[in-house]
Order: structure tokens, then sequence, then C-alpha cells
């Protein structure tokens, strides 16, 4: 009985190695989580990415001639290039040119940000830099001045978006979303996806057996049972060698 009793124990003692190991390593990955920077690394693999049902977030895109500015999930794209991330929507975008500048000024939920025509950013203008209404639309006047949609009130900059006044002349001509094209789309959407489950969620998953569907919880459990007989075989089998 002792020689059948040994091969159980050996051949469960091979299989939750197995388990062992799993946990040990995404226990110790999760551990110094801040030193590898999981939360900032995303998970890119497409059928990872299907396999958690992640569908891409809704695409708002507004025409700037031949450039476009878009918004999905909570990131800001110029012509597909990611720009600027935490924004939660943005409420249009305009291509301000002036003799000395050339610059495209995007209306966010509770500011403006300036940015050049490649995308890099110049200036971000909140309430508390001389803003004096969160924008819910933009454009520009037939003066070519920037205007800034409130909740009650139209505001138009004085020279500069900390300066500004209550328009005074006709209602300018608010900017509107264009159709976001397949091209584009598809571009966006990868992007989008690919930043939607972060390395430390997915190792957390895998850590608890959540990754591995509604039944995983009981594939930790079955590891943890095994444990718990090898446990007990490895003890029964040390007292009658004795």
């Amino acid at each position: 009985m002792a020689a059948k009793l040994h091969m159980w124990h050996r051949r469960i003692g091979l299989l939750a190695a197995i388990f062992i190991a799993f946990l040990v390593i995404t226990g110790i990955a999760l551990q110094h989580s801040d030193d590898f920077n999981l939360n900032k690394q995303y998970l890119s693999s497409s059928w990872l990415l299907k396999y958690y049902g992640i569908k891409p977030n809704p695409i708002t895109t507004y025409q700037l001639g031949n450039q476009t500015i878009s918004h999905a999930g909570e990131s800001i794209y110029l012509s597909g290039k990611p720009i600027t991330h935490e924004i939660s929507a943005i409420h249009g975008a305009v291509k301000h040119i002036t003799d000395t500048n050339n610059k495209i000024v995007i209306a966010t939920s509770d500011s403006l940000i300036v940015i050049g025509h490649d995308g890099h950013i110049i200036d971000e203008i909140t309430t508390q830099d001389g803003l004096l209404e969160a924008p819910i639309g933009i454009a520009l006047s037939k003066n070519n001045t920037m205007v800034v949609r409130g909740i009650n009130t139209y505001w138009e900059s004085l020279g500069d978006l900390t300066r500004w006044q209550k328009l005074q002349g006709p209602h300018p001509h608010w900017v509107a979303p264009a159709i976001t094209l397949p091209v584009l789309r598809q571009v966006i959407e990868s992007h989008d996806m690919s930043k939607q489950i972060n390395l430390e969620r997915f190792l957390l998953d895998a850590h608890s057996g959540r990754v591995f569907g509604k039944y995983g919880i009981y594939v930790i459990d079955v590891a943890a049972i095994l444990l718990l007989i090898l446990s007990i075989t490895g003890i029964w089998l040390w007292v009658i060698r004795r």
C-alpha cells in the first residue's frame, strides 16, 4: 500500500508543482508591480483582448482641412496619432491660422488644449488660467478670433486664450463631428483597445484564476486541494516509514 501511495504522491506532487510555479511567478510579479511598471504596460495581443471581451470605445472626429482630431476612450488623436491621454471627452476642435501662428485648439470638458500642427502640446488653458466657463463648443468668428460656447454664454477671446469677453457679433458656425473614415477608425480602435487592460490587471486575474473564465477560481481551488492532499500523503508516508 505504501508503494501505491508513494506513486500517487509523486503524481500529485508533479501536478501541484505546475500550479505552485504558476502562482509563485505571478505572485512575485505582482509583489514588484511598481518596479516592473505593470500598471503602465498593456496587453496588445488581439486574441487575449477578444478573450477579455474588449470592444473599442466610440470615436468622435473633427475634420480640420487635411488633418483630423479624434477622441476615443481617454485619448486624443491627431490624424490617428495619440497626442494626449486622460481626457474624458472633446467638444470640438479648430485650426487657428494667423500671420505668426498655426495651431490647433481642442475644447475638452474642462479646458482648451493648444497643439502645434505636428501634434506637440503647446499649452492647456483651464478656468484657473482665465477661461471663464468649461467649454461645450468651439468656433472661429468672422474676425478669426476664438469663440467658446459655455453653458449660458458665448465667449470671444481677446488676443490670447486667457482673456475673454462676451461675444458681441453674430453667432459663429459651431464645429460639428465628422465621419470617421474606415482607415482612421482601424488605427484608432487598434490603439484604443490596446490601452484597456494593463499587465497588472492581467496578472491579478491570472493569479486568482479569473482569467480562465467563470470556472477559473475552481481551478485554483483544485490546486489548493492538491496541495492539501500532497501534505497529507507526505506526512502519512513519513509516519509509516518510521
